[in-house]
């Protein structure tokens, strides 16, 4: 499944917020009960704010963030959002450290889709891996069913490994994205930039996840999307040097040199093709 370059964030307890990134142009919504709702009366007020939301919106690409797995807030969102689930694409489950959590959140969804007559497997999740037990098991976790993609919690991690989020998690940021492709997924999508006012280091920090294979990233306000998709849409340049690496393996079936000295073989036929399917060609 495509979550698209942006995915927008908005606390479930706000209505006026859950309004706005319902017609904003993220190509993913995510309306949140976790994090961003504080506890107790928020949170009973963000699944009421939510469910209304959902009953009322034709909107596609729609996630619901739950509570973690384990918690009374799990079960609370769950029971709440039930009868509305169905005019959702899924659910977002943070703080993910087993496949069984994916399991056991699947059987639930399964239940409420035959309540709902709705196709079976309907529901996607999408789990976080925001802890040093989760990344440890990401393998397991991205090849689980229902899972749709994956979500980097950079924030999180970093502070479980005291390191920056910005220049510290690379390596677990490759973890991530190959877990991911391994099991057949698109690339992650990458966690939001900490200071909401650097556009700059916003633009910088998405090309730099981008170049360790992730495919998005979440973001926090309506005026992030457009440099979070520039960012992640193949330049210019790499759109023309794809296509000339598709035309010179079309005529030649074998390994070639391009005139500039570059060597090229399947894999990288592959990845030509690939960002130029990316970009509708």
């Amino acid at each position: 499944m495509n979550l698209g370059r942006t995915l927008l964030f908005s606390p479930g307890d706000h209505s006026r917020r859950v309004e706005r990134v319902l017609a904003s142009s993220a190509a993913t919504v995510v309306l949140d009960l976790e994090d961003g709702v504080a506890d107790g009366e928020a949170k009973a007020r963000g699944r009421a704010t939510i469910a209304h939301a959902l009953s009322t919106t034709d909107r596609a690409k729609v996630f619901v963030r739950v509570n973690a797995t384990g918690t009374a807030d799990h079960a609370a969102d769950l029971d709440a959002l039930g009868p509305v689930l169905g005019r959702t694409t899924g659910i977002i489950l943070p703080k993910v450290e087993s496949r069984e959590e994916i399991t056991v959140l699947a059987a639930r969804l399964g239940e409420f889709e035959r309540v709902a007559g709705s196709a079976p497997g309907s529901l996607k999740v999408v789990p976080v891996i925001e802890t040093c037990a989760g990344l440890l098991v990401a393998p397991e976790i991205a090849a689980s069913v229902r899972v749709a993609g994956l979500i980097f919690g950079a924030l999180d991690l970093a502070a479980e490994l005291a390191v920056s989020p910005i220049s510290g998690l690379d390596h677990t940021r490759a973890q991530v994205a190959v877990a991911a492709r391994a099991a057949g997924l698109r690339g992650p999508i990458d966690g939001p930039h900490p200071d909401l006012d650097d556009d700059d280091g916003l633009a910088e920090t998405s090309l730099a996840s981008r170049a360790l294979g992730f495919s998005g990233r979440v973001v926090l306000h309506p005026r992030q999307i457009d440099i979070v998709e520039r960012a992640y849409t193949p330049t210019t340049d790499e759109i023309l040097r794809a296509r000339q690496i598709v035309q010179a393996s079309e005529s030649n079936a074998g390994s070639l040199r391009l005139p500039d000295g570059t060597f090229v073989d399947r894999p990288v036929v592959a990845r030509a093709q690939a960002l130029l399917a990316e970009v509708g060609e």
